[in-house]
């Protein structure tokens, strides 16, 4: 059996299930809320951190890295006037998470209970 390799921005992690690679990329806090956001066009830093009430900058930051270093979104970067300025968005192969996302979003809000406290 082959190995699925899942990236995090400091290493490689190897499993033989491509199931299991994708629940520990989607698993991780704020990543498919991050993929849904960049589904409807670029964001910058800022707007992400702004529609992500509740994610540290820090947090977010690597998030972003970990989601860069799979393939899954850009960050382009533009010089201007000594700013740099950085927007984020989905890749074709990030692009193609979207209806898993929202597949899984559907499936937990009929499977699963919550609790609205």
């Amino acid at each position: 059996m082959s190995q699925i390799v899942y990236y995090t921005p400091d290493s490689e992690i190897k499993t033989e299930c491509a199931s299991e690679a994708l629940a520990l990329l989607l698993g991780k806090k704020w990543v498919p809320r991050i993929i849904e956001i960049l589904s409807q066009g670029p964001q910058r830093f800022g707007q992400l951190h702004k529609e992500l009430d509740g994610a540290s900058p820090k947090m977010l930051k690597q998030q972003l890295a970990l989601l860069e270093a799979n393939g899954l979104i850009i960050n382009h970067k533009e010089s201007q006037a000594n700013q740099v300025s950085s927007t984020y968005c989905l890749t074709d192969t990030g692009q193609s998470l979207v209806a898993i996302i929202s597949a899984m979003k559907d499936w937990g809000s009929q499977h699963l209970q919550c609790d609205h406290s």
